[in-house]
C-alpha cells in the first residue's frame, strides 16, 4: 500500500526536476542571446551549467576550417574552457591541442568516458579536469554534413550523468555552438574589415607620400635655382665691390671739378636705374654692339676694353651714347669714368640679382606654407584661387617646358569653408594628371568662378583625352593608366572622396581627343563645415584653466 505513494512522489520529483532544468535552459538562451562577445557567452554558460546538469568543468573546441585538410591552410581553433563559474577563451592552432582531443574530433561520436578510459583521458586534458572524485566525462560531438563542427567535454563530480543530463547538455551544446560560431564569424569579418581599412589607409598614405615626394623634388629644383643665383651673385659681388672702391678712389685722386663730380653722381644714378631695367638683346645684336663698344673703348685709351664692354652693352649703351656721357671729361679722365661707371652698374646689377633670387625663395616658401596650411586649423575660410596659384607654384618645375598655362579667375569668387590642404591635394592631382596627359607640351587651363550657390573650379588640357572604354573607371580605387611605379591609382579616388564626402561637393569630367576638362563644384555655404570651424575656433579662444 505504501509503494504507490512513494512511486508517485518519485515521478513528481522527476517531473519537477525536468521542469526546473528546462526553465534554466530557457533562461540561458535568453541571457546568451543578449550578449555580444564570446567571452561573455562563455561566462554565462560557466555560471549556469551547474543549475542545468551540475557540471563541474568543461571545454568547447571548434576549428576554423577542416583540420584534416592537409593541402589547405592550417586552420585556427577557438577553445573555451569553463571552470567554477568562469570561462577562458583562446584562439590557437591544432598543434597546441592534445592527440586525445584530435582523436575525439575525428571519431565523430557522442559518448560517456568512465573508468580506465576516463583516467587515460585525464592525462591529456587541462588541469581543471583533474579531480579525484570525478565519475564521468561526457563527450558531445556536433556533426553536420559528415563533418565535425564542434566538440564538447563535460565532467561531473559525485555521481554519473543521467539521461536528463545528457539531453540538457546536448541542447546546450547546439545552442552554445551556434552562438559562439556566429560571433566568431562576425569577429573574423571585423578583423578582415579592419585589415582592409588599415591597408587602404596605408595605400592612401603612400599616395600622399608619393605626391609629397614629387612636390619635394620640384621644390628642391625650384629653390635651388634662385638660391644658387643669389649665392653666385654674392660671391661675384665681393670682387665687384673691390673694383668699385678702387675706381672711386682713382676718381677722388684725379682732382675733378665740382661740375664733373655732379656728372659722376648722375652717372651713378643712371647705372642704378639701368641695373633695375636691363636691356634684352638677341645674341647677334649683343655681339655686334659689344664689338662697337670695344672699338670705342680702345680708341679712348682704355686698357682691356673687353672687360667693360659686356656691362656697358647690358646697359644698352652704344659708342655714340658713351661719347655723349663722357663729353665733360678730359681724355685722361675718361678711362677712370668708364671704369667707375661699369663697376657701379655691375655691383648694382648683382645686388638686383641677389634680391630677385631671395625674393623668389621667399615666394616659394610662402606658397609652400599656403599649400600645406601649416599651423592652421583643419577647416579654414578659403579662397580657391590662392590654392590654385600655390599648387601651380609647387608644380612649376613641370611647367617650364612647352606647357602654356592660362589662368582665368573671376574677380568675384567667394571664400568657402573647407579643408585647405586636402583641396590643394585635389588641385595637385588634377593639374599633375593634365601635365602628364599632355606629355609636358600643350595648353593647361585653370579656371575659377561662381555659379549660383557653387564655387566652380575647372582644370582642362588639350591632350589626347581619356579613352571612352575606361571613363567609367576613372574614380575607382587603384585604377591607373600610368606605368608601374608611376602611380597608385588613388589620386582621383582620393579627390572624389575629398570633394564629395568631406565637402558635399561634386566632381565630374568631360573628355574627347584634344580636350579633357575636370570640373569641381564646392558649396558656397556648408553648414556642417561652418559648425565644425566655429567649434574649433571656440576651443582655441577658451581660457586655460
Amino acid at each position: 500500500m505504501n509503494d504507490q505513494p512513494t512511486s508517485q512522489q518519485s515521478s513528481m520529483q522527476d517531473l519537477l526536476s525536468k521542469v526546473s532544468r528546462y526553465e534554466a535552459l530557457f533562461e540561458l538562451t535568453g541571457v546568451v542571446n543578449a550578449v555580444t562577445n564570446i567571452d561573455a557567452v562563455g561566462e554565462v554558460l560557466a555560471h549556469r551549467l551547474k543549475y542545468i546538469a551540475d557540471v563541474y568543468s568543461w571545454r568547447y573546441l571548434c576549428f576554423d576550417g577542416d583540420p584534416e585538410d592537409l593541402e589547405g591552410p592550417e586552420p585556427d581553433a577557438i577553445v573555451v574552457d569553463g571552470f567554477r563559474g568562469r570561462a577562458h577563451v583562446q584562439r590557437t592552432n591544432p598543434e597546441s591541442l592534445s592527440r586525445f582531443e584530435g582523436d575525439l574530433w575525428r571519431d565523430r561520436k557522442t559518448r560517456i568516458l568512465c573508468g580506465e578510459p576516463m583516467s587515460e583521458a585525464l592525462e591529456h586534458l587541462p588541469d581543471h579536469f583533474q579531480r579525484e572524485d570525478l565519475e564521468q566525462i561526457s563527450v558531445n560531438t556536433l556533426v553536420e554534413e559528415g563533418r565535425t563542427q564542434a566538440l564538447f567535454l563535460f565532467c561531473k563530480r559525485r555521481q554519473p550523468f543521467t539521461d536528463l543530463d545528457i539531453k540538457c547538455l546536448s541542447m546546450v551544446c547546439n545552442f552554445f555552438h551556434r552562438k559562439v560560431h556566429t560571433l566568431w564569424e562576425q569577429q573574423k569579418l571585423r578583423d578582415l574589415e579592419q585589415a582592409y581599412l588599415e591597408q587602404e589607409v596605408m595605400l592612401r598614405q603612400n599616395e600622399k607620400l608619393a605626391t609629397l615626394g614629387k612636390l619635394s623634388a620640384g621644390m628642391a629644383h625650384e629653390l635651388n635655382n634662385p638660391a644658387a643665383a643669389a649665392r653666385q651673385g654674392a660671391e661675384q659681388l665681393k670682387t665687384s665691390i673691390g673694383r668699385l672702391e678702387r675706381a672711386r678712389f682713382s676718381l677722388g685722386a684725379a682732382g675733378l671739378s665740382s661740375e664733373q663730380l655732379d656728372h659722376i653722381e648722375e652717372l651713378e644714378r643712371e647705372a642704378e636705374r639701368r641695373a633695375k631695367e636691363p636691356t634684352s638683346l638677341d645674341p647677334i645684336a649683343r655681339s655686334d654692339l659689344e664689338q662697337e663698344v670695344e672699338g670705342w673703348l680702345d680708341k679712348s685709351g682704355i686698357e682691356d676694353p673687353w672687360e667693360h664692354a659686356p656691362a656697358l652693352v647690358e646697359m644698352g649703351l652704344c659708342a655714340a651714347e658713351l661719347e655723349e656721357l663722357t663729353r665733360d671729361f678730359r681724355p685722361s679722365e675718361i678711362p677712370l669714368v668708364i671704369d667707375f661707371f661699369a663697376s657701379r652698374y655691375s655691383a648694382s646689377n648683382l645686388l638686383e640679382d641677389i634680391g630677385h633670387g631671395t625674393q623668389r625663395v621667399a615666394q616659394i616658401v610662402e606658397a609652400l606654407k599656403g599649400y600645406s596650411f601649416m599651423d592652421q586649423a583643419p577647416v579654414q575660410l578659403l579662397d580657391v584661387r590662392e590654392g590654385l596659384n600655390d599648387t601651380l607654384v609647387m608644380l612649376n618645375s613641370k611647367l617650364v617646358g612647352g606647357i602654356d598655362v592660362n589662368r582665368a579667375y573671376s574677380e568675384e569668387v567667394p571664400r568657402i569653408q573647407g579643408y585647405g590642404s586636402e583641396l590643394n591635394q585635389v588641385w595637385t592631382s588634377l593639374i599633375d594628371n593634365a601635365i602628364t596627359a599632355m606629355g609636358n607640351e600643350g595648353r593647361l587651363e585653370v579656371k575659377a568662378h561662381q555659379e549660383g550657390d557653387w564655387v566652380v573650379v575647372e582644370v582642362g588640357d588639350n591632350g589626347p583625352g581619356i579613352p571612352v572604354e575606361i571613363q567609367d573607371k576613372i574614380f575607382d580605387p587603384f585604377y591607373t593608366t600610368k606605368a608601374p611605379g608611376e602611380g597608385t591609382g588613388l589620386g582621383l579616388n582620393l579627390s572624389h572622396g575629398i570633394v564629395v564626402e568631406k565637402h558635399r561637393g561634386e566632381i565630374s569630367f568631360e573628355s574627347r581627343p584634344g580636350e579633357t576638362r575636370f570640373t569641381v563644384k564646392l558649396p558656397v555655404s556648408n553648414s556642417q563645415l561652418e559648425d565644425r570651424s566655429a567649434n574649433e575656433a571656440s576651443k582655441t579662444t577658451q581660457p586655460r584653466g
